[in-house]
């Protein structure tokens, strides 16, 4: 059994992980970029990683950073290839973390370019389509918009159910740490075991 669990960076060693996981993926599996994917954008980014507990190895990242005031962007999520059917899958918790993540820090609008196989995938997370593909880092790619109306709607629900499984006298059945929106996001965020 592994446990899987999203956290924001805190660590060098944690952030030379993230970046090994985009290197994997983006430049060695996709042949996206050539050398590194590293851009601009990276120096003031939130680092998120995926964390098998079970090995403490890092099996998949994402990025957000603000491109202005409350218009957030997310990108490179990455998920190592022997993990893609991982269960739970680990795309949506990084992405719950992520819109968490930018949420907490005023984002009005989150945004990210989806690779075209990819779309469908965030449609069933909640996000939009925003005009017409475009090329974005050299590939067709579709601009899309999280909800983040919903994510909050999924908070508010998980911490009800979180309250009413844990009734004075009959204990509590899920532990404290099961990643409810009272965590913030530098905790657990998105903690799920298979």
């Amino acid at each position: 059994m592994s446990q899987i669990i999203c956290k924001i960076v805190e660590t060098e060693a944690e952030r030379r992980a993230h970046f090994a996981i985009r290197q994997a993926v983006f430049v060695e599996e996709q042949g996206m970029f050539s050398g590194s994917d590293v851009d601009e954008h990276d120096p003031h980014a939130v680092h998120i990683i995926a964390l098998n507990q079970t090995t403490g190895q890092v099996v998949g990242a994402v990025r957000v950073y603000e491109a202005e005031p409350g218009v957030w962007y997310g990108g490179r999520m990455a998920v190592l290839q022997e993990y893609r059917r991982h269960l739970p899958p680990i795309g949506p918790l990084l992405d719950r973390l992520a819109e968490r993540t930018v949420s907490e820090r005023g984002c009005r609008r989150f945004l990210a370019y989806i690779q075209m196989q990819n779309v469908r995938f965030f449609e069933r997370l909640g996000w939009s389509k925003i005009g017409e593909p475009a090329l974005h880092c050299g590939q067709p790619h579709q601009l899309m918009e999280a909800n983040l109306a919903a994510q909050l709607w999924r908070e508010v629900k998980l911490e009800t159910h979180l309250e009413s499984v844990r009734k004075p006298g009959r204990g509590s059945r899920l532990p404290s740490t099961a990643g409810g929106p009272g965590l913030g996001a530098r905790s657990a965020g998105a903690r799920l075991g298979s």
